[in-house]
Order: C-alpha cells, then sequence, then structure tokens
C-alpha cells in the first residue's frame, strides 16, 4: 500500500454516467490509486452502472459503491435531471461526510444538478471536465441557467482532460479558462515483447478467419457517430482496394444495425464486427494500425494505449486536437475527417511502414514521458493544494 495522505481519509466520486466510457475509466483509475493511498473512497453512480464499474476497477478493489438516481438522463427535462440529482447528492453528503468531493464530466453541463446540492450546502469540489461540445449547445431553461450563474464564485476546483476542453468548457460554463488546471490522461506502458506480439498477430487474425500475414486495421470505441463510425463500412471497403487490409470495429453502439447492414449479408468482407471485447490492448499489439476517425475527443486513452504498443496511429483532426500543432508528429492526421482523407492516410502508412516509423516512435516517448504514474502524480499534488 502507497503512504496515506492524512489529508484525505474519505473521497466521495459523484459519477453522473449512463454509460462506461474513457471518463469512467479515468475515474476509476484515480479512485483505485486513492484507495492504494488508503483513502475511503465511495463511487455514488446508477445502480445499472456499477458491475461494469466493478471491472474498471478490477479484482480485490476496496472502493465501495453508493447506487442512486445520479445520472444525468438526456431524454430527461433538465429541470427533472437538476432535483433528482440536487436531492440525492444533499442526502449522500450528509451521511458520507467526505474530505473530498470529485466529480468527473464526461459533459460540462451533465452534473450541473450535483453542483446545485453541493452549493446548497456550502460544499466544495474537484470536477473534472473529459469532453466539451465544440458546436453551440440548445439553450437551458432557468433553472440551469442559475446554477451556472453561481459557478465562478463556488467553491470548486476545475480540472480538463485537455487545453481545448478547459477552453470550451469554461465558455459554456461562464468560467475563466484560467481556473482550469490541465492534466492530461497517461496511461502503463508495458515492456516490449516481441514474441508476444508476434503470437497475438497470429490469434486475433484467426480470430477473424485471415491469414497470417494479412493486413489488420482495429478501430476501437463506442459505435457512434461522435466516434465517426458512420465512416467504417467505406473506409473499410477502400482499405481493402487500396491496402488489401481488413477493418476492425471493436465495440458496441447505436449504429451497429446500420453497419450490419451495410455488408449486405456477407458473413466476412473488409468490414469485421468482433463486438465488445475485454482486450483491446492486445488487438492494439496484433494491429498494425489504429484508426481513429472521433469528431469529438477530449484526451483519448486508445491513442494512448496504442502508442504504448507502437502502434501507427490514423487520427482524424478532432480525434487529436488535444495535442494542438504537435498530433502530426505523433500519428497521421487527416485534417478534415472524411474518408477520402483518412483511408488516404491509412494506405500510405500500410504500403510504406516505415514512413509510420518516426511518428510511432515519438509518440512512444511521449506516453512513456506522460504515462499513467505522471498523471497520478499531478492529480495527487493538486488533491493536496487543495486539501491545504
Amino acid at each position: 500500500m502507497k503512504p496515506p495522505d492524512h489529508r484525505l481519509a474519505r473521497a466521495l466520486v459523484l459519477l453522473p454516467s449512463t454509460e462506461l466510457g474513457g471518463a469512467e475509466k479515468h475515474t476509476a483509475i484515480l479512485a483505485r490509486d486513492l484507495a492504494a493511498r488508503g483513502a475511503e473512497v465511495t463511487i455514488a453512480l446508477e445502480p445499472a452502472l456499477q458491475p461494469g464499474f466493478a471491472g474498471l476497477l478490477g479484482p480485490g478493489s476496496a472502493v465501495r459503491f453508493r447506487p442512486g438516481p445520479f445520472a444525468w438522463r438526456p431524454k430527461a427535462a433538465v429541470e427533472a435531471n437538476l432535483a433528482a440529482q440536487e436531492e440525492a447528492v444533499i442526502g449522500l453528503v450528509a451521511t458520507a461526510r467526505p474530505d473530498l468531493v470529485i466529480l468527473p464530466l464526461p459533459w460540462p453541463t451533465h452534473g450541473l444538478g450535483l453542483m446545485r446540492g453541493l452549493l446548497a450546502l456550502g460544499r466544495g469540489a474537484l470536477v473534472i471536465h473529459h469532453l466539451a461540445p465544440h458546436d453551440p449547445e440548445p439553450p437551458l431553461p432557468a433553472a440551469a441557467r442559475a446554477v451556472i450563474a453561481a459557478l465562478p464564485a463556488a467553491p470548486f476546483h476545475w480540472v480538463a482532460v485537455s487545453a481545448p476542453v478547459a477552453a470550451r468548457s469554461a465558455a459554456l460554463l461562464g468560467l475563466a479558462e484560467a481556473a482550469f488546471t490541465v492534466i492530461p490522461n497517461g496511461v502503463p506502458v508495458p515492456r516490449e515483447d516481441p514474441g508476444l506480439r508476434a503470437a497475438l498477430r497470429l490469434r486475433q487474425r484467426r480470430r477473424l478467419g485471415l491469414a497470417p500475414a494479412a493486413r489488420l486495421v482495429v478501430f476501437a470505441g463506442r459505435l457512434e457517430l461522435s466516434k465517426g463510425a458512420d465512416l467504417l463500412p467505406e473506409i473499410a471497403e477502400r482499405l481493402e482496394a487500396m491496402a488489401g487490409a481488413t477493418l476492425a470495429a471493436l465495440g458496441e453502439g447505436s449504429l451497429r444495425p446500420k453497419l450490419e447492414a451495410s455488408r449486405a449479408g456477407r458473413r466476412l468482407g473488409p468490414l469485421r464486427l468482433p463486438g465488445h471485447v475485454e482486450d483491446v490492448p492486445d488487438w492494439l499489439l496484433a494491429a498494425d494500425a489504429l484508426l481513429l476517425p472521433s469528431r469529438n475527443e477530449g484526451c483519448p486513452f486508445v491513442f494512448l494505449e496504442a502508442a504504448a504498443r507502437r502502434c501507427p496511429v490514423i487520427a482524424s483532426g478532432d480525434a487529436l486536437e488535444c495535442y494542438g500543432s504537435d498530433a502530426s508528429s505523433l500519428a497521421a492526421v487527416a485534417p478534415t475527417g472524411g474518408v477520402s482523407d483518412l483511408t488516404g492516410k491509412a494506405a500510405m502508412r500500410l504500403n510504406d511502414p516505415a514512413a509510420a516509423r518516426a511518428a510511432v516512435d515519438a509518440a512512444f516517448r511521449f506516453v512513456f514521458d506522460q504515462d499513467e504514474a505522471a498523471m497520478l502524480r499531478r492529480y495527487a499534488s493538486f488533491m493536496r493544494t487543495i486539501l491545504a
């Protein structure tokens, strides 16, 4: 066990999520680290998320759960979300008596009811922003605007996973951009194992019915518009024609039926849909490249995991927005994020692997220097400052 922080005996994490993704994975990493440092950590979340979140924490975790109506439900009225979250958090904080409240936000406005409850209690919080909208949001009702109006004077401490997320969240919530501290995501970097890589390349291709030397590109994420999953059928067809490659889409989501239909009844083809998998890192070791066509990302874990495994990345400009002008040195970036642009970059990487080497090496050095341990040290330091 790591040395405990004597100032932080109890941490309460308020999770307004309705599904598990990058923000929730990040939350699990922080919660696991706090528990390892000796803190009593409680996660308040929707009951349906508890089994999956427990899986993110891993076996033997000391983190506790407090199921309840904490989620922001996209189909519910804003006023209903505000009231449900406020009531839930007021009751919980009164009994939990946390030294620190942590509020991870998968979207800037999805914790407004939790914030209103904390304001009513006079409690502060560490608020972590993972995503923020590019386009203007629909107008909010007066009750939500009243919460936002109170935020600049609230005892909240603001963190964002990237500078663009900080800028857009600040604009949406009426905060100064300088109020945000940027702490980028980080992942563990595994030791290079050529034997394991070779074995996984063979095994994952067998799972798809491919020849051992077949070219394989992987997409890993939710099958949603925001992730660019609607582009996958056309990209797959073009990659097969231009580079003889197969595209495996790892994940589930609302677009899966359309992706299935796009294959015109073929059981096999250039687009494969293995569904949700638990071994994404193994697929990244096996793949010739990762395709990241997202339209909105904060600081994508899948890019970091690919970089840590020296897997070349082909990404839209929006997917790697968090790295600014450095993105083009870390991956093959298609600025428009269109099918032709993404496919052209991917074909170049597949047909000339040597051309990808400089970016692969640069991305590996980058992720090695800013790994998960570095991220956790920055959060620990920030929390100590808050508690002081």
